[in-house]
């Protein structure tokens, strides 16, 4: 879908400008379809639109290639931004613009960039120093607008147009990461103004005109896991599905699983009544023949239980047998 409804319309225009004349649209106009001409084709992986956005921003006849929308480079390091003419707010959109382009070709190792001796670069430093409410030269220029075999007319611009030190975009981070950090270039007026946005919010913190401005371009730069051109696409790794418990609750009517299973169950045999007369007995140990301070083997008690178990009874021990180990000291049978 991309390709073929979003990608399609944007190639188009920068063809055909609606049937215009091809300078009847400011920059901002070529820079957003550029921008979206390009992301379709690094998403797509279409090598042959890729190669299209990045020659009509070098070599494109509209105004939002960038010898056209930065059309005079001065000996200061500064580059007039043709929209600065126009207001304010539009010069901002479109430096957040082209610097969006440029950032998506320098993920596919395209620098644009330092395209023309750093041409976009100057052409920021231009827009932050007069954002800051700094004086500039601007050149005057005419653009002719219209239809093609219809109505037409030219609009010139012959100096800057005022501007509110107040009003701000975010757009400047992800400039000056790029210059200072990147490139270890001098971006002083980008610089101060990204240090006075930040921390950079969305289009909805900086009023009701500010909404086609968004800081996911100044967020994009952090970002370390950039997919290029032809690179394939990680798969995520799913995310293990929690199991549910399943409680197994008793019915609510008739008896408890534990109760039908017993019922089910054959009756048990009753008890095996004792005899009256058994008459449980231990074994009484081999006392020695001698040992020294052992008792006569006629005063050595023995434990004898009786038929009911309900007390002990001590009885003498008979005489030893012939077998007793002599070395074998007797158990105290009645201390048990």
């Amino acid at each position: 879908m991309l390709s073929d409804v979003f990608g399609t319309v944007s190639d188009d225009f920068l063809v055909n400008h609606n049937g215009a004349v091809i300078t009847n649209y400011w920059p901002n106009w070529d820079l957003a379809n550029m921008a979206c001409v390009l992301a379709t084709g690094i998403f797509c992986d279409d090598k042959a639109q890729v190669a299209r956005a990045v020659d009509y921003f070098k070599n494109g006849e509209g105004l939002g290639a960038v010898k056209q929308a930065i059309p005079v480079v001065h000996d200061d390091g500064l580059a007039e931004w043709l929209e600065a003419g126009r207001d304010q707010g539009h010069a901002l959109l479109g430096v957040g613009l082209m610097g969006t382009f440029c950032e998506m070709a320098w993920n596919q190792r395209i620098d644009l960039y330092g395209y023309d001796d750093n041409r976009f670069l100057k052409g920021a430093q231009y827009v932050a120093k007069r954002a800051m409410g700094g004086q500039v030269a601007y050149t005057e220029n005419t653009r002719a607008k219209g239809a093609i075999n219809g109505w037409s007319g030219r609009e010139t611009a012959s100096q800057a147009a005022g501007v509110d030190p107040n009003m701000t975009r975010p757009i400047w981070a992800m400039i000056a990461n790029h210059c200072t950090k990147r490139r270890g270039l001098d971006a002083s007026y980008v610089t101060r103004i990204a240090a006075k946005a930040a921390p950079e919010g969305g289009g909805g913190d900086y009023g009701p005109t500010a909404a086609a401005s968004t800081n996911w371009a100044s967020a994009r730069w952090r970002s370390r896991g950039t997919r290029r051109l032809g690179q394939r696409r990680r798969r995520p790794r799913p995310r293990p599905r929690r199991q549910a418990r399943v409680r197994t609750r008793a019915p609510t009517r008739g008896p408890a699983p534990a109760r039908r299973r017993a019922a089910r169950r054959p009756p048990r045999a009753p008890p095996r009544a004792r005899r009256a007369d058994a008459v449980t007995t231990w074994p009484r140990p081999a006392p020695p023949n001698s040992w020294p301070g052992a008792p006569p083997a006629a005063s050595r008690p023995s434990r004898v239980a009786c038929s009911c178990c309900a007390a002990a009874t001590t009885a003498r021990a008979a005489a030893p047998t012939a077998d007793a180990r002599p070395t074998q000291r007797p158990r105290n049978l009645a201390g048990r």
